[in-house]
């Protein structure tokens, strides 16, 4: 793995550099090489001399000058350190097997090289501006090491990048190292991946790929792996049972100095004597290596008499990697090309459809490493070649304005420009029965006489836009708390009393009960929804079907609560459905601030820009506690630091057991308390860790147990469809769940057991519920398909006790349990757990039965299971070290559920402010990657400047973007 760490102060680095030899005299008796344009403009070449080193890391240059501002600190450098994965250090340091350091040694240079023509930066002041210029040059010296800190074999490079580069200008001034830090896990991947394809030359066999492209060679057992890794097994050993956070300062808490090797034959007899212990005999598997090396390049050399056996043998290689059915991602003209081009084409369509399920649009750099994180045998350069190719045929679109370097997808395009010009194309089509003076003062009277409350402003608003616009689709924008619930009553009330009965639509169960209770409105899942018209679409021919629809649905209004919730498409297949059935209304409520959608999209937000009539409520009533009240303004604001300095009294700092800290504020409060104090916790891992402590104070006060019964539950991996097409994914132990019969692949619906792994033929295999043993190849599943038909899981051990809050992660609606609800274990008793369901009702399951393999504990709840939920008091838990959770729709949604109180626990609050402002969270919609949205919006002003009615522009609008679709513009 990549690691990057600054280097220390310029004093400090003197001593450490020089004095104590750890760069400039490495392990293996090597002293560094200068690499990069940078050291060669600097006249620095071959070997590194400390004394040259050490000038450079303070800045100062060779011809006598210096960069940086005199009498101020100057950071020296930056450490990348690439390390090899175990299995290919023991090939190297114990098997003696040369050909691989250098192998690592020229995909480490390699990657250098690609970091310096994309990452290199520096500052240039212009007219009182700062901006950031490209540079194309680094100085890099590179030192190898055959150790780490428990002296055990370990081959990396320390790549020390100095904080000097050369201007455009020709000036010489310090490096902006903002991209060496943010591009860390693509350069790994850019290294490991160029290393597949070296040591596959040399004979050797790699392993599947894991995270950020690593893999391990075959052959080696993973005990024999962990033995010559005690050093990794401190740092797990220092995490167990600390909760995540603590795990990430594990390696730090652990870390003792690096003592200098004495006598390096005395250390290899000891590796030697330890490998022997564990029957590890690395010989074999080098012999073998060079054998089929040799056999490969006897191959490569032997004449090719036929065309036709060249052709063969590329066709069948890239059905190997691809599976049977053409890639319509593959440009035809790729087969005619060698092996890396055909895998790296293959890469990158696997890439686009991977990143396209998540997002609308991404960074080139995320497609460059969702491609070679497949481990397919291609590098950087070809990877890079075919993402221009699919640019070149209009495929990928690239991004302008702030979206430079961006890529949408041409079908992400269309699908955006089909939301809009559905909504517009309801536009006008409404006949409203009551006018706007008179919707207002029909619900404000309603709410009075019938809820005892009185409208606001914002909630008056949003009244007369759903009663009275002349638009079917129209939006509600409300912040956090602004009372959208409450004005649903009364609406509700006046659209039944029209004729127009309202269906609620929630993304989750508990949404649906909670919209159900807040406003009496009968509601269903938006799935639910989508499944039962869903033919509508799909079968445009059936008259029978539409005449159906419309029986059902015409006068009706459908109100879709946390509409920021719902993806691209999801958000189309509503809106079309909405026009064909002919509903009356079609009312998107939500916060476009608030969590997106766990799919591609934002259309919630998209439908705003693209100027959909809206209503818009901006005070929030929910906040009762007044300094709560202003953190929550502020960070509607996206105020991040302003809410923290505001919430400075309620915060916790903690170093590194944040998860026990929240269990323990918790579990201090009174039992009444405790029922009116919800946990919130950032993501996945720290919410797990906070429920294990919670049981665990719980268990030791007595106040669950005695009874427990052992569980194994079902967590879902976190994968997209195409992930699950490649062999990596699956492991032994797991269990992959088919929702639909996958004809094409012999699946038949239900659970099926992962068995052993035959990646020579491209099959893992499966056990069904009846003991039945499967064949199933991951790379014939359909390219394109529902993207949830197929769900992989890992089995954990789950202990529960009498009195234990559980919550449920799959659905049972014969019995009335429901994904995300949760329930109170009342009894268990030879084998039978009793529960109390959130509506009171118990229900007795007996071991075994499916859903206690569907449970979960439910003391704390992440930010996506909180958005739309309100309690009076809350704790919430944050780490500034989960950088993909620290963003501000996260903190938004966290901030905003409370009524009366905040506890926030946090590492650090400035670090937490400065990684929450650095990142929205925001997902990007495809139009505002290419700015085709801006351009729509010109081409809406434009007409407005004319005579025609503003209610005819909008018509034509959605008439070109339909054109726009159909003519492929």
């Amino acid at each position: 793995m990549l690691s990057v760490a600054n280097v220390r102060s310029p004093s400090a680095a003197a001593s450490y550099f020089a004095a104590d030899n750890y760069y400039a005299r490495a392990d293996a008796d090597r002293s560094g090489q200068w690499i990069g344009k940078g050291a060669d403009l600097l006249g620095l070449k071959g070997r590194v001399e400390a004394k040259a080193f050490n000038a450079l890391l303070r800045g100062e240059l060779p011809d006598g000058s210096s960069v940086g501002n005199p009498g101020q600190w100057h950071r020296p450098g930056t450490d990348l350190t690439f390390s090899l994965p175990k299995s290919w250090s023991l090939l190297a340091l114990l098997g003696k097997d040369e050909r691989i350091v250098e192998a690592y040694r020229e995909a480490v240079i390699e990657t250098l090289a690609w970091a310096e023509k994309n990452a290199a930066e520096t500052r240039l002041v212009e007219k009182g501006q700062v901006r950031t210029v490209a540079t194309g040059n680094l100085a890099i010296g590179l030192f190898q090491h055959d150790t780490n800190r428990n002296q055990e074999p370990n081959l990396h490079f320390h790549a020390v990048v100095a904080n000097v580069t050369r201007g455009p200008d020709g000036v010489w001034r310090t490096l902006k190292n903002d991209r060496l830090w943010s591009l860390n896990t693509l350069l790994n991947s850019i290294a490991m991946a160029r290393f597949r394809t070296s040591v596959e030359k040399l004979g050797y066999e790699a392993g599947p790929a894991l995270k950020h492209g690593n893999f391990e060679a075959r052959g080696i057992s993973r005990e024999q792996l962990m033995a010559f890794s005690t050093r990794r097994q401190e740092v797990l050993d220092a995490r167990r049972g600390s909760g995540l956070e603590a795990g990430r300062i594990a390696a730090l808490a652990t870390r003792s100095a690096k003592a200098a090797i004495k006598d390096r034959g005395a250390l290899a007899v000891c590796w030697d004597q330890a490998a022997k212990e564990i029957g590890l005999d690395l010989e074999p598997l080098v012999e073998v290596s060079h054998l089929r090396a040799a056999r490969q390049e006897r191959e490569a050399a032997r004449p090719v008499t036929l065309v036709e056996r060249g052709i063969a043998r590329l066709r069948a290689f890239a059905a190997r990697i691809s599976g049977e059915e053409r890639d319509p991602l593959v440009p035809s003209h790729v087969w005619k090309k060698g092996p890396e081009a055909i895998a790296a084409a293959q890469a990158v369509a696997s890439g686009v459809r991977h990143l396209s399920q998540r997002e609308a649009g991404f960074e080139r750099e995320a497609l460059y490493k969702a491609a070679l994180d497949f481990g397919l045998p291609t590098t950087i350069g070809h990877v890079e070649t075919a993402v221009r190719s699919l640019v070149r045929s209009g495929y990928l679109l690239e991004g302008t304005g702030e979206h430079r370097g961006w890529v949408a997808s041409r079908e992400a395009v269309e699908l955006e420009t089909r939301i809009l010009a559905w909504a517009a194309e309801g536009s006008g089509a409404i006949k409203p029965g009551t006018g706007a003076s008179e919707a207002e003062s029909r619900v404000q009277a309603s709410a009075e006489i019938n809820h005892g409350f009185k409208l606001n402003e914002g909630q008056l608003g949003a009244a007369r836009l759903i009663l009275s616009s002349t638009d079917r689709t129209i939006a509600i924008q409300g912040v956090a708390g602004a009372g959208k619930s409450s004005v649903l009553k009364p609406v509700a009330e006046v659209l039944r009393e029209e004729g127009h009965p309202v269906i609620g639509l929630a993304v989750q169960n508990t949404l649906v009960q909670m919209l159900e209770r807040d406003t009496g409105i009968r509601s269903q899942t938006l799935a639910r929804f989508l499944k039962d018209w869903g033919t509508l679409i799909d079968e445009p021919g059936n008259d029978a079907r539409q005449i159906e629809a419309k029986a059902a649905l015409k006068d009706h209004v459908l109100v879709l609560d946390e509409a920021s919730m719902v993806s691209n498409a999801d958000k189309e297949q509503l809106i079309r459905i909405a026009n064909l059935a002919g509903v009356h209304r079609l009312v998107l409520m939500g916060d476009r601030r608030q969590l997106g959608a766990v799919d591609a999209g934002k259309p919630f937000a998209l439908l705003q820009q693209g100027g959909i009539a809206r209503a818009e409520m901006n005070t929030n009533l929910r906040g009762r506690d007044p300094v709560l009240r202003q953190a929550q303004a502020a960070a509607q604001a996206g105020l991040v630091r302003s809410a923290l300095d505001h919430l400075k009294g309620h915060t916790v700092e903690t170093q590194g057991d944040g998860a026990i800290v929240a269990a323990e504020r918790w579990l201090s409060l009174p039992p009444s308390e405790r029922e009116r104090t919800a946990i919130y916790a950032s993501g996945r891992n720290l919410r797990s860790a906070v429920n294990e402590a919670v049981q665990r104070g719980l268990q030791a006060n007595g106040e669950i147990g005695p009874k427990k019964i052992a569980l194994e539950v079902l967590d879902r991996v976190n994968l997209t469809r195409e992930e699950l097409r490649y062999l990596a994914a699956y492991r032994p132990g797991m269990v992959l769940e088919v929702a639909k019969p996958e004809r094409t692949l012999g699946l038949r619906r239900g659970e099926y057991a992962v068995g052993d792994i035959d990646e020579a033929k491209g099959i893992v295999r499966l056990e069904d519920e009846r003991g039945r043993q499967h064949a199933f190849r991951p790379a014939r599943m359909r390219k394109a398909g529902k993207d949830d038909n197929l769900a992989l899981f890992e089995q954990r051990q789950l202990e529960i006790h009498r009195g234990d809050r559980i919550r449920w992660t799959r659905n049972d609606h014969r019995r009335g349990l429901f994904n995300a609800d949760r329930a109170k274990v009342v009894s268990i008793e030879r084998g039978r757990v009793t529960v109390e369901t959130s509506k009171g009702e118990h229900l007795q399951l007996q071991e075994g039965d499916p859903m206690l393999r569907r449970a979960d504990l439910a003391y704390a709840l992440n930010a996506h299971m909180a958005q739309g939920l309100t309690s009076d008091r809350g704790i919430a838990v944050m780490d500034s070290r989960e950088r993909n959770l620290s963003n501000q729709q996260t903190f938004l949604v966290t901030v905003t559920r409370l009524r009366d109180h905040l506890t926030l626990v946090v590492d650090s609050a400035a670090k937490l402010g400065g990684a929450v402002v650095r990142n929205k969270g925001e997902k990007a919609s495809a139009l505002e990657v290419t700015e085709r949205l801006r351009d729509a919006a010109a081409l809406g002003v434009s007409k407005g400047r004319g005579e025609q009615p503003a209610r005819e522009s909008e018509r034509e609008l959605s008439r070109e973007k339909v054109r726009a679709i159909d003519f492929g513009v």
